[in-house]
């Protein structure tokens, strides 16, 4: 028997703690899909409720909890991410930090290796995040 869960509240806290649907599907030991379908639809077996509630440690009422639903805002056109707002800050940095030794040396000396450690990290990141399944917690 599916009840009735607050699917918005669901999403609130997943993405208050940054975590993907698949990352809280494995957290809470249940399907992608299952996810889904509580968050789009709000219903969820009693088993998927309490392990949800053990997911995000809190209590299983506060996710049946109702609250008045936010109106939908439309991104706007220039709205970035998270993630594209962190790669702008980083390609800022990286720009001060080219400017500064073109200005001091006129040449890149040192600052390749910090180019190169920046290339390295997002490298990193983007591997990990495509081809590295999230730890069970």
């Amino acid at each position: 028997m599916d009840l009735i869960m607050n699917g918005q509240q669901i999403r609130k806290l997943r993405e208050a703690r940054a975590w993907s649907q698949e990352h809280l599907a494995a957290a809470a030991g249940l399907s992608l899909r299952t996810i889904q379908r509580v968050e789009a639809e709000g219903r969820a077996s009693a088993e998927t409720r309490l392990a949800l509630a053990a997911a995000f440690g809190v209590e299983v009422s506060a996710l049946t909890a109702q609250e008045a639903p936010a109106p939908v805002q439309e991104p706007t056109r220039w709205q970035l991410s998270r993630a594209q707002y962190q790669l702008l800050r980083l390609a800022l940095v990286l720009t001060g930090v080219l400017g500064v030794d073109l200005y001091r040396h006129a040449s890149l000396t040192w600052s390749r290796w910090v180019l190169l450690g920046a290339v390295l990290v997002l490298g990193l990141r983007w591997f990990k995040r495509h081809f590295v399944a999230p730890r069970e917690v």
